[in-house]
């Protein structure tokens, strides 16, 4: 059997940036709207602008989002690609161990 290579920093790092149940919601609007700046997103909760711009610096150390300055903006957008490639190589990593006494 041939194991698939797995990161596991990487992997890490995505966990411990959607472990919060507000960045999982930032993820998912993010990801419905393209991209949105600070402003926008806090529109979107009951928490402070600082607190948004940290779950968003978390999001983005983790690559999980990128940034885009325009103008005077920075605007924010889903990594959906890494994301998926980080989630997808752990669940390929689980599914190749043997151990499931089932099996």
């Amino acid at each position: 059997m041939v194991q698939a290579k797995f990161d596991t920093e990487n992997i890490l790092r995505i966990i411990d940036g959607i472990r919060d149940p507000i960045r999982i919601e930032i993820v998912f609007l993010v990801g419905r709207n393209k991209a949105m700046n600070v402003g926008e997103i806090t529109e979107c909760f009951k928490i402070s602008r600082p607190a948004i711009s940290h779950h968003l610096k978390i999001l983005k150390d983790t690559g999980i989002m990128r940034s885009e300055r325009v103008g005077q903006e920075i605007y924010y957008r889903l990594d959906r690609k890494h994301l998926v490639n980080s989630l997808r190589n752990l669940a390929d990593a689980v599914d190749n161990c043997n151990c499931d006494p089932e099996e």
